[in-house]
């Protein structure tokens, strides 16, 4: 279930986010969170599978277009699988008239899900 952020889960998606991150530092990471939090056009949502945060995604909304920046599970719930589940969650939640964009690794993960999805 994606759970959108909110402030008490910042520890949590810290270190969710360092999975996603090459700057792993706690001031980077509390920085990109708080640009989440600031910014009315970007989205961050954690991914809970039972009781545990496994996952989170962070996006930003430019017209019609979705971007997603972030994308990270932790290291027990990795897979293709697992991101699919989670990028079926995340294109449930959202208009379907916005377009899933990535670049980079996300664009490359976005693009198999298209194919498996259509």
């Amino acid at each position: 279930m994606l759970v959108k952020y909110k402030q008490s889960y910042e520890k949590t998606a810290m270190g969710l986010l360092a999975f996603s991150c090459s700057d792993k530092s706690p001031l980077a990471l509390l920085e990109l969170v708080r640009s989440y939090e600031e910014d009315p056009a970007k989205f961050l949502y954690l991914w809970r599978v039972g009781e545990d945060f496994v996952g989170i995604i962070g996006m930003e909304q430019q017209e019609t277009t979705m971007f997603i920046h972030h994308i990270a599970l932790s290291p027990s719930f990795r897979g293709e699988k697992r991101s699919y589940e989670l990028l079926d969650e995340t294109r449930n939640l959202l208009p379907l008239d916005l377009k899933l964009v990535g670049q980079g690794k996300t664009g490359d993960l976005l693009d198999k899900w298209n194919q498996v999805v259509i």
